[in-house]
């Protein structure tokens, strides 16, 4: 209809109808900049012109909208406030409410978070008081991306649902695409990747059903990346391509898919060239995560400088905007490249910050929430597949009865399969226990470095939810101590992590630096001593590294932690015939008491140590035929009250 009323317009009439023509292009499934920008600058010359303040406005809106397709983030920003301005001066309150929400787009792309929530506040009021529900669905999924990016996930939840709300009371089958986008990469920046996938395809049939072109191949192909189906990745990311051979956001995603894939150059290769054009276009939203992903591709090139020069100015860029999940990702890498320099102080900073700030994030109210929201969805959903499920039902009946024949022959030819299984499996059965016998030691050994493996990352998490809670509770001096003596602890343990024996006196020193820490932790509401049998050469014995320090992080926790007057706790080492026999006993609240506090906390955490450290004695037993065993005692006073918690072990004595 604009198109056959252009011809016959004139004056202020053909402005307002070329405007409208470029308008209609921010709205195609994928907003057309040529065309937008085409209509807005013949409006523009023409308003400048007959001098149409009106015109002039509204056609540098469409243009900054135009620029803001394209890329081109600096003259997008220059024409947005432009037309923030003529608007203002018109009194034209919904241009200068889109000027804001497209400018709030182009702040948040430059990493100033919050100046774009500034903006987008500015154009709440226009928005809710007219009640145009395109400019509070546009708004309401703006915010919702802005909140995510900020790691404030249970508020971009909220703006992301609400935007699809009222572009379903809107029946916008476009915009309730666009939605339900939006709410998969919600789901997958919080990490729930099938939840993700779930959305992208509610979308595909969704558009399937409306016949609407559609296209979720990107989205479709970074999800699969992150489950580790790299092949589906690469099909789906491929396939995007070859309809937008250009878009540098695909472009990035294949560059991760390389990444994971450790194709390192071909990821290094893509970062490189995207980051020239996200600097161009002043897009540091995306800048900082191509920075991000050429330092892990030079981290995976074993390139540690160029790693860290990278991966430094990448985090310095999310710290300025406040975008939580880069600094997250970040730490983490920094972590690992001054490991890789040998710079292991600064690797554990890193560690303890990435560790604070990713527990800080993700908290339970906001998963239980989008946890709600997921049931209440799958129910509406399962509404609308029951009217399905009859119609399918009376074909099925059908299908049986032509099934029933065919079913027969393949039950009778799966019990002939499985008898004829059943006979070979009872010959391999034979052959391999003969191997599995020769082999036992060589097993036994396996199994002592997997345990080995679960207890290191064990010992460090608890140690660093220590550190945060001390520094947080604590000034800046005991923070720094408690800092310093941990890195000498993480020290000991990666150096006594080599080997699946180490001499006793050096798990002796790493126990006494660990009671240290805690002492100093709980403000020394707890007194220790450890008992050392004259007789033990504790530089001759040999023992797996950490087998004490479970049992007496449990007496400190469970047992001296609840007490309100001080306790004490005794670790003693003595020998018996050939058994090395280590007794920790504590004066604490015991263990009933202990499991009645557990059962009323929330949230509640399972301890592995004890478990794993018994399942470490268990195979020692194993391998030396020894009686090896953990013995729990629960200690009772003469009057009857609780006593404490004896732990009593006994492993057998290893000759260095």
């Amino acid at each position: 209809m604009l198109y056959q009323e252009l011809p016959s317009l004139k004056g202020n009439s053909r402005v307002d109808c070329l405007n409208s023509l470029s308008e209609e292009y921010w709205w195609s499934p994928r907003p057309n900049a040529d065309s937008i920008y085409t209509y807005a600058s013949m409006a523009h010359a023409e308003s400048i012109q007959s001098n149409y303040s009106a015109g002039l406005a509204q056609s540098t809106l469409n243009l900054g909208v135009s620029e803001n397709y394209k890329r081109n983030y600096p003259a997008a920003e220059s024409y947005l406030r432009r037309s923030i301005i003529l608007s203002e001066n018109i009194h034209d309150d919904r241009s200068k409410a889109w000027g804001y929400i497209y400018l709030g787009w182009v702040l948040f792309l430059k990493n100033e978070y919050s100046d774009a929530e500034d903006s987008y506040l500015k154009a709440t009021t226009f928005f809710q008081n007219k009640r145009e529900d395109e400019g509070r669905s546009k708004l309401c999924s703006f915010k919702g991306i802005l909140y995510t990016a900020m790691g404030d996930y249970e508020k971009g939840f909220e703006y992301c649902r609400l935007s699809l709300q009222i572009r379903e009371s809107m029946n916008d089958h476009i915009c309730i695409l666009l939605s339900y986008r939006t709410l998969g990469n919600l789901y997958k920046a919080a990490g729930d990747f099938e939840t993700a996938l779930d959305y992208y395809h509610q979308s595909l049939q969704y558009a399937k059903e409306h016949d609407i072109f559609w296209d979720e191949n990107e989205q479709i192909g970074s999800v699969y990346c992150k489950l580790n189906r790299f092949d589906s990745s690469f099909y789906y990311l491929k396939q995007s391509l070859n309809s937008y051979p250009k878009d540098p956001i695909i472009w990035k995603s294949l560059s991760e898919t390389y990444l994971a894939h450790n194709e390192f150059d071909s990821a290094l290769k893509i970062s490189l060239i995207l980051i020239n054009s996200f600097r161009n276009s002043n897009d540091r939203f995306h800048l900082m995560s191509s920075l991000l992903n050429a330092g892990k591709a030079y981290d995976g090139k074993k390139k540690d400088s160029s790693a860290l020069k990278f991966t430094l100015e990448s985090v310095s860029l999310a710290q300025q905007a406040g975008a939580k999940q880069s600094i997250i990702d970040g730490y983490h890498l920094l972590s690992k490249i001054y490991n890789h320099f040998g710079k292991l102080d600064s690797a554990f900073i890193y560690l303890s910050k990435y560790s604070i700030l990713k527990d800080s994030m993700l908290t339970k109210k906001f998963f239980s929430r989008l946890n709600d929201y997921k049931s209440s969805a799958e129910n509406e959903g399962k509404l609308a597949r029951m009217a399905l499920l009859d119609k399918d039902n009376k074909i099925k009946e059908q299908q049986i009865e032509q099934k029933s024949l065919l079913n027969a022959i393949l039950i009778g030819s799966i019990l002939i399969f499985t008898i004829l299984s059943l006979i070979i499996f009872r010959n391999i059965y034979y052959k391999r226990k003969n191997e599995k016998f020769q082999n036992k030691n060589a097993q036994t050994e396996l199994q002592q470095q997997v345990l080995r493996a679960q207890m290191n990352p064990h010992f460090i998490f608890n140690s660093l939810n220590s550190i945060n809670r001390f520094i947080l509770q604590n000034n800046k001096s005991q923070a720094s101590e408690y800092l310093t003596k941990f890195s000498r602890l993480v020290r000991l343990i990666l150096q006594n992590s080599q080997a699946s024996l180490i001499p006793l006196e050096n798990e002796i020193e790493s126990l006494n630096l660990y009671l240290e820490l805690e002492a100093l932790r709980f403000d020394y509401h707890f007194e220790y001593v450890i008992c050392i049998d004259d007789n033990l050469q504790t530089g001759n014995l040999q023992v797996p590294p950490l087998f004490i320090q479970p049992f007496v992080e449990n007496a400190i926790w469970h047992g001296l932690m609840h007490k309100e007057e001080k306790g004490h706790l005794k670790i003693e080492l003595i020998q018996r015939d050939d058994m090395l026999c280590c007794r920790v006993t504590d004066d604490g609240i015991g263990r009933k008491k202990a499991l009645d506090i557990k059962d009323r906390s929330t949230p509640k955490y399972k301890s592995m140590g004890m478990r794993i450290t018994e399942e470490r004695i268990a195979v020692l037993q194993q391998k030396n035929k020894t009686e090896t065993y953990v013995q729990v005692t629960d200690l009772v006073l003469p009057d009857g009250n609780t006593g404490g918690t004896e732990v009593f072990l006994k492993i057998p004595i290893i000759q260095n």
